[in-house]
């Protein structure tokens, strides 16, 4: 600003203007993580469960195996909030929203399908399904990223 009055200049206002557009940027992004980090949970989540449940309906013992998977990936999921919770409030939106009502829906639908067709398992239908699951998770979480 120059001395003689208190108002910036035209340059100095858009240099200001400038810094501050970066600043906010910057928060934007950071504020996607969380987001980004809860579809990408649900991507790996979901595709080891459809597998999961195919083992468990396929061989009648891989229960344990299925909780012990699922209990590990959790704890490792869960030691990553604590790290972003300042950001968790600001990333959550209606396109959040509308991202897992989309993949609770394709969850349920494949977890109906799989066990009132595929009572005894069936890998041709539970690894296109872990597929599906992975990719709409995953295309999820690179939309809160992006946005």
């Amino acid at each position: 600003m120059s001395a003689q009055n208190s108002s910036p200049s035209a340059e100095e206002a858009r240099e200001l203007l400038a810094r501050a557009e970066g600043i906010g940027t910057t928060a934007t992004n950071a504020a996607g993580w969380p987001a980004a980090m809860v579809f990408n949970s649900l991507a790996i989540l979901g595709s080891m469960l459809m597998i999961g449940l195919h083992i468990v309906a396929h061989t009648g013992y891989g229960a344990p195996l299925l909780a012990v998977t699922v209990g590990i990936w959790a704890a490792i999921n869960a030691t990553t909030w604590p790290l972003m919770q300042r950001t968790t409030k600001t990333g959550f939106s209606r396109r959040f929203l509308t991202s897992m009502f989309g993949y609770m829906g394709l969850y349920v639908i494949a977890l109906l399908v799989g066990v009132f067709v595929f009572p005894h398992g069936s890998l041709a239908y539970y690894i296109p399904a872990a597929a599906a699951l992975a990719a709409l998770g995953l295309a999820a979480a690179f939309r809160e990223l992006r946005a």
